[in-house]
């Protein structure tokens, strides 16, 4: 015996049930709202940092350069004093040796810094400038990457 299917959407038949739809609806519609919200607050958002309020272009391409020094000439002690208490545990030889051998093996000799690229990213409340920068060595061509916290702080490096 075949049973009777129910439509997908039935009329509203009284009262109490176009309440409670208008309820369900409401609820639907504030749940996609916070929904939005949220991805926009956790989305990052960049800006080129010469319209920044935070950031002196100048002093983050600055202090790019003497972060390339610092490496370059391993000089940790200074690398540590630069960064922010969780990278300066990390400032030290062996990791920075490791994290240059995943790129090459052998660099060469540091020739010169041939670009800085910067912007200012903001993502979850927290702003921070970045800089993208290409060094010729002998051998290979560096990208580095750093992020500065608003103390102008070493907070995060990446090499490629």
């Amino acid at each position: 015996m075949k049973t009777k299917r129910k439509p997908l959407f039935q009329p509203v038949q009284n009262e109490e049930q176009r309440k409670k739809r208008r309820r369900n609806i409401i609820i639907t519609t504030g749940v996609l709202v916070i929904l939005a919200a949220l991805t926009l607050f956790i989305m990052p958002k960049n800006k080129d940092i010469s319209q920044s309020t935070v950031f002196d272009q100048a002093e983050v391409e600055k202090m790019a350069e003497q972060v390339v020094t610092c490496l370059n000439e391993e000089d940790f002690d200074s690398l540590k004093e630069m960064s922010v208490e969780d990278m300066a545990s990390i400032m030290n030889k062996e990791r920075i040796d490791e994290a240059k051998a995943r790129v090459s093996e052998d660099w060469g000799e540091f020739q010169s810094i041939t670009g800085i690229t910067t912007s200012e990213v903001s993502q979850r409340g927290v702003t921070a400038a970045v800089a993208y920068v290409t060094a010729d060595y002998e051998n290979v061509e560096i990208h580095y990457t750093f992020a500065f916290d608003e103390d102008m702080k070493l907070a995060s490096f990446g090499i490629q």
